[in-house]
C-alpha cells in the first residue's frame, strides 16, 4: 500500500512537527552529553569510594565511561563493609579478587536507561552477567531482590544509577 501525502496543508504541519521533534532530542541529548558518566558519579559522589575502587581493580572503569548505556544499582560503602564482614574479607582481599569482583559488579548493571517506575514495573530484569534480579515495591520501599532502592533516578550522560543499600550477589556464586 503507497500511501502519499498530498496535500501541502496536511504535509507541511506533519514536517514541522517532525523538525520540532527531532530538535527537543537534539537538545535534550546535547545536554545528558554534559553530565557525568556513570565512572564519574562513582567517583566522585560520597559514599561510593569502594564502588569506584572495585570499578577500577575489575578493569571496568572504563565501560561506565563510555557512550553505552546502563542501568547500575550502585551499592554504598556501607553496603561493602556488611559485605566484607560476612565473607569475613578486608577490602583489598576483595579488590584482589578479580573474578569474585566482576562477577559481582555485572549482577548489579542492566543494559539501557531504566528508571524506578519502569524497572518496578518490570518486576524482572536481566543482569549484565546474564543473571535475572527481581524488583517489587513492598512494606521496605522499592527493593531490588533484597536490597532496598534507596534513591532513584540519577541521570548520567551514559545510564542511570539508583543507590541500593546491600551489595547484591548472584546466584551461586557464594
Amino acid at each position: 500500500m503507497n500511501m502519499q501525502i498530498r496535500s501541502p496543508w496536511i504535509a507541511m504541519p506533519l514536517a514541522v512537527l517532525l523538525l520540532a521533534f527531532t530538535t527537543v532530542i537534539e537538545a535534550g541529548d546535547k545536554a545528558r552529553s554534559k553530565l557525568p558518566t556513570i565512572s564519574d558519579i562513582a567517583e566522585t559522589t560520597d559514599g561510593f569510594g569502594t564502588l569506584y575502587a572495585a570499578l577500577q581493580a575489575a578493569g571496568l572503569e572504563a565501560t561506565f565511561d563510555g557512550k553505552r548505556h546502563f542501568t547500575v544499582f550502585a551499592p554504598t560503602d556501607e553496603a561493602f563493609d556488611e559485605l566484607l564482614g560476612e565473607l569475613g574479607l578486608t577490602a583489598d582481599q576483595l579488590l584482589a579478587n578479580t573474578e569474585l569482583l566482576t562477577a559481582v559488579l555485572k549482577y548489579h548493571v542492566t543494559r539501557g536507561d531504566r528508571y524506578s517506575g519502569s524497572l518496578l514495573a518490570a518486576g524482572a530484569l536481566k543482569m549484565l552477567d546474564g543473571n535475572t534480579t527481581s524488583t517489587s515495591v513492598t512494606e521496605d520501599g522499592a527493593m531490588i531482590n533484597d536490597a532496598a532502592i534507596t534513591a532513584v533516578d540519577i541521570r548520567a550522560s551514559n545510564g542511570v544509577v539508583h543507590v541500593i543499600n546491600k551489595v547484591l550477589v548472584p546466584p551461586g556464586l557464594l
